[in-house]
């Protein structure tokens, strides 16, 4: 029977939802101890997890029971925030009536309480070890949404074609909605009243690890958890626009090795070896040219959480978009990852170090939006077209197996995982006709 439910979950199309993408069936196909059903949504303005749990939380605890079936987890343990009260309620309830294996854990207000290796300490005591997964310390997470979806591909047979979002920020009336994946995110835009300024971005995602969007055609994807209108001139925005050649040069010359970005970094605190001021006094001495020392190669331990910058640093300066660049030249010159310690102590004063999210909404800019009503809209969403991009999930792109021209039902198997690759397959979100097929994705028009 588990091996059914990671063949289910694999047909499907289902990847992680809260942001990575991970392909879900991999997880659904290894044996832990714990189950996690990470419902935290730490990023700030996002309510979709929040919206799926208290009013769709009995489907997201028969995926939690799913997953711990496949994966023979002796617990199975649902994390949100304490202050989440009509959540709490909602999922306590589901539990009392249904699902009495599962344990709730309240987790304190702060920022990233969802970083799966944040989570996994919060919850268990355990320490995922450098360049490692929970599953080294036996244990699986998923997002509260993934888990709906498991539940639906196993219940009723339903492949991804649609995923909750949150559109909010500068929009008229910010709102919790589903919408088809490939649909474009102006789509989400207008359902939400449109846009209050005349010049705006979108981010999508979340503020802090959420990016920029080229354009408001741009698709959503399995992985937009949010989609944040702002103003083209907010201090976020033309953070997120800095080029990394201003970072560096502002870097090297005004950095004041304070170590408020090291102090506060999550990473560090779980006890890896990560320093991003030391990273920064490198930078400084001597760029990135040189044999990478520990502090630069420590760029692969970094979640790119954006504490660092975001909320730490007083100068503005970036540590995490310093660390993500020279990651990418690791990475062109083929250096690996040389952290490999198993046996880690969380910071004496983790717990104080922690970011509080009310403080970090303030410190974004964002109090003013953070403020609207919480509102959530389940009704069906047409889109008359969609481009769904091949590759929205960790690993490799999926190939194409329709045909322009050909007509496919919403919930078809247009794309599926390559012979021998880690991936994830792709379905029709819509019923219409296939209009365009290239490298990148495969278009839908209805019909």
């Amino acid at each position: 029977m588990a091996d059914s439910i990671a063949q289910q979950v694999r047909a499907a199309g289902i990847v992680g939802a809260g942001g990575a993408g991970f392909p879900t069936h991999v997880k659904f196909d290894s044996q832990v101890e714990i189950a996690i059903a990470n419902g935290a949504e730490c990023e700030p303005l996002l309510r979709c997890d929040k919206a799926v749990m208290r009013e769709r939380g009995a489907e997201v605890l028969d995926g939690l029971s799913l997953l711990g079936q496949a994966t023979g987890a002796r617990r199975l343990i649902i994390a949100l925030k304490a202050h989440y009260a009509p959540v709490v309620a909602a999922v306590r309830e589901a539990i009392r009536s249904s699902f009495p294996r599962v344990e709730l854990f309240l987790l304190d207000n702060y920022y990233p309480a969802g970083d799966e290796q944040v989570l996994v300490n919060a919850v268990t005591g355990r320490v995922v070890p450098e360049g490692g997964i929970p599953l080294n310390v036996g244990v699986v997470v998923d997002n509260v949404v993934t888990l709906r979806q498991v539940a639906r591909a196993v219940r009723h047979g339903e492949a991804v074609t649609s995923r909750p979002l949150t559109v909010a920020g500068a929009v008229r009336q910010p709102l919790t909605c589903e919408l088809p994946i490939g649909a474009p995110l102006q789509l989400a835009i207008d359902r939400a009243g449109g846009p209050t300024v005349s010049h705006w971005v979108a981010i999508d995602g979340g503020p802090m690890m959420g990016r920029l969007a080229a354009a408001a055609n741009e698709p959503i994807t399995k992985k937009t958890s949010g989609i944040i209108v702002l103003p083209n001139n907010h201090p976020l925005v033309q953070s997120k626009t800095s080029s990394i050649e201003r970072e560096v040069k502002l870097g090297r010359t005004v950095c004041c090795q304070c170590r408020m970005c090291t102090d506060l970094c999550p990473r560090h605190l779980l006890g890896h070896d990560i320093s991003p001021h030391l990273a920064m006094r490198t930078l400084l001495a001597a760029g990135l040219t040189e044999a990478p020392s520990s502090h630069i190669t420590a760029a692969y331990l970094c979640c790119l959480c954006g504490v660092c910058d975001t909320y730490a640093c007083t100068l503005g300066l970036s540590p995490r978009r310093v660390f993500e660049h020279m990651r990418a030249q690791l990475t062109a010159a083929g250096v690996r990852n040389p952290h490999q310690r198993k046996e880690l102590t969380p910071h004496e004063f983790q717990a104080l170090r922690r970011v509080p999210t009310e403080r970090l909404i303030q410190r974004l800019g964002l109090g003013d939006y953070a403020r609207a009503p919480e509102v959530v809209d389940w009704g069906a969403v047409e889109a008359p077209r969609v481009r769904l991009l091949l590759s929205q999930h960790t690993g490799a792109s999926a190939q194409p197996v329709v045909a322009v021209g050909q007509r496919v039902e919403r919930g078809e198997l247009v794309a599926e995982i390559p012979e021998g690759k880690l991936g994830a397959r792709l379905h029709a979100s819509i019923s219409g006709t296939v209009t365009a097929i290239d490298g990148h994705a495969v278009e839908i028009a209805r019909s």
